[in-house]
């Protein structure tokens, strides 16, 4: 995580609105990361948010409408950076490079990932939505999609539980594993 900078009144004062919004929210964000360092997700309450980020009640309420829209953003936020793995030109098709280097963001960011794999809800989100391989791995042929699909699910689900086992295996034999796993998956999805 980055270290914090206090800003002075002045600076405040110069904010605009959307910049004071974003502030707010950032600071709310990392209030309960740093809350889940202390305590377990269940135990921590908006009141706690709100005095840990500095903000009322009510600007909290501002900006979510409870603990889980936090633990939302927080998920998105993680997820975005992580997804953005896969847009750099640096991989270039190489999944495994990929995929050490999400393996590696994981354990150098120990209590993130606390928080994102500890929270039925953060992994809810990890787990939904659309697929990030599309433009690593753009679908080809009658069965295409679903091999991205699955290729993706197995991925995230190696990745959640190898972090629950308490991250054991190095990055790199993740990456590895992974890497052959994705291989199997996607030349065993091709005949038709």
């Amino acid at each position: 995580m980055e270290s914090v900078r206090k800003l002075t009144n002045a600076e405040l004062f110069k904010l605009s609105n959307e910049q004071s919004k974003k502030l707010t929210r950032e600071s709310i964000v990392t209030a309960l990361v740093l809350l889940f360092a202390e305590k377990p997700y269940e135990k921590i309450t908006v009141t706690d948010i709100a005095k840990k980020a500095g903000v009322s009640r009510t600007a909290f309420y501002s900006n979510f409408e409870n603990k889980e829209e936090v633990v939302k953003e927080f998920g998105k936020n993680v997820i975005s950076e992580l997804t953005g793995f896969f847009s750099g030109e640096r991989y270039d098709g190489d999944g495994r490079t990929l995929l050490l280097d999400v393996f590696n963001s994981i354990k150098q960011n120990p209590e993130r990932s606390k928080l994102l794999f500890g929270s039925k809800q953060i992994v809810y989100v990890l787990m939904g939505g659309g697929t990030v391989l599309d433009s690593l791995m753009p679908a080809d042929g009658k069965f295409g999609v679903y091999n991205v699909l699955a290729t993706e699910s197995a991925l995230k689900k190696v990745i959640v539980e190898w972090f629950r086992r308490g991250m054991i295996e190095s990055p790199e034999e993740m990456a590895d594993y992974c890497a052959e796993l994705s291989k199997r998956i996607i030349v065993g999805g091709e005949e038709e």
